[in-house]
């Protein structure tokens, strides 16, 4: 069977090595860039299972589970350091006792704690601020370059052939099916069709007649100079500020502060929003007051493929028989990339996928209006 995945981002890699582990050997990715280029190299390298959904919840614990069953077999670089989620007000506090509920009826270990536990978790927190937080153990980070590469690598060792700057730009239809791909460099058929391609997805499935829901809305983390390790959880969230305000530091010592702003879907790539660095700054600062002395050396800009209901879209396109897709993770694509294999692998192999509860995230929720709700929409 001849598989076509268009992007060759975290997830789409995932997607080939999982078909190839089930036995597949004719499985071709194609990228409009190189490899990683899109959202997947613009990201945090976080991790969590602290949402506020059932499908978000499932799924993540199971995302985790198998990140860290590849990690020795794939030599991936993973820490579980934990997300701290801070509460200004004691109101938020009272929702962060009634999420941890949910969580536990999911068997992920969330918990309350105290202003000094907090100091024990994160010893630089300004808890004269604060009501407390909830902390989610199960959470971490990664360095995502050198984990994706060491993906891309591996794939490439099974077979996969990963053909770069190669641009889809049409589905062909024959009927009930796709029946090839024409592309900036001529056409790829194939017997399945899997479209991974974070915002891009919109575009080319639109060539087949059919309407995805995604929009492209722009974030602009700021990286810091690198300093010596300062903060331990992999990740520390304002959720009383607008705009949730998060950051972490990387492998290298770098800090990434980062916050949800208002911007125009789909602004260019290289559009510049230094007016974001004090919306961004200024809360972290009142959180954390060492930030006023570091220096920020640069910027980059990405997107978030975002849903109408902040979750991804997954496995078939209708009214096609062989056309899949994985896309509009609204944030969450690389930490959920291992689970996402197995699901649109077990799709196209068996004809469901492999966790009852991805079924509830297909296209087909947007026409009957099925939606499913989310809150937590950060790192």
């Amino acid at each position: 069977m001849r598989t076509l995945v268009v992007g060759a981002g975290i997830s789409g890699l995932f997607i080939a090595y999982e078909l190839v582990q089930h036995g597949l050997r004719d499985v071709t990715v194609v990228d409009a860039s190189y490899p990683g280029s899109g959202a997947t190299l613009r990201n945090l390298g976080c991790f969590r299972t602290s949402f506020t959904s059932p499908e978000h919840v499932v799924l993540l614990k199971e995302s985790i589970r198998r990140w860290l069953q590849l990690k020795d077999r794939l030599d991936f670089e993973i820490t579980q350091k934990g997300y701290l989620w801070v509460a200004r007000r004691p109101e938020t506090l009272e929702g962060f006792k009634k999420l941890v509920e949910f969580h536990h009826q999911f068997g992920v270990p969330t918990r309350i704690l105290s202003l000094d536990e907090v100091k024990e978790v994160e010893p630089r927190l300004n808890t004269k601020i604060v009501a407390g937080a909830m902390f989610d153990p199960t959470a971490g980070k990664m360095p995502i370059i050198e984990n994706f590469v060491k993906l891309y690598i591996e794939v490439k060792k099974l077979g996969v052939k990963v053909v770069p700057y190669t641009k889809v730009t049409k589905l062909v239809s024959r009927g009930s099916k796709i029946a090839a791909a024409e592309t900036s460099r001529g056409t790829i058929e194939a017997d399945v069709f899997v479209v991974a391609a974070a915002g891009d997805s919109r575009d080319i499935i639109a060539t087949a007649g059919v309407d995805v829901p995604i929009v492209d809305i722009p974030r602009h983390p700021y990286v810091t100079e690198p300093y010596a390790k300062t903060i331990n959880p992999a990740l520390i969230i304002d959720w009383d500020t607008p705009g949730s305000p998060h950051m972490t530091q990387t492998k290298l010592g770098s800090f990434i502060l980062a916050r949800d702003l208002e911007d125009v879907p789909r602004a260019p790539l290289h559009s510049e929003r230094v007016d974001a660095i004090p919306h961004i700054l200024k809360p972290l600062k009142e959180l954390l007051p060492f930030l006023s002395r570091v220096n920020i050396v640069r910027y980059w800009m990405g997107y978030y493929d975002m849903t109408p209901d902040h979750h991804p879209i997954y496995g078939p396109v209708a009214p096609y028989e062989n056309l899949y897709i994985a896309a509009g993770f609204s944030g969450h694509g690389m930490m959920m990339a291992p689970v996402t294999g197995k699901l649109i692998a077990s799709w196209i192999l068996d004809g469901k996928p492999y966790i009852d509860i991805a079924s509830n995230l297909t296209l087909e929720r947007f026409r009957v209006g099925r939606l499913v709700k989310e809150l937590a929409v950060i790192g």
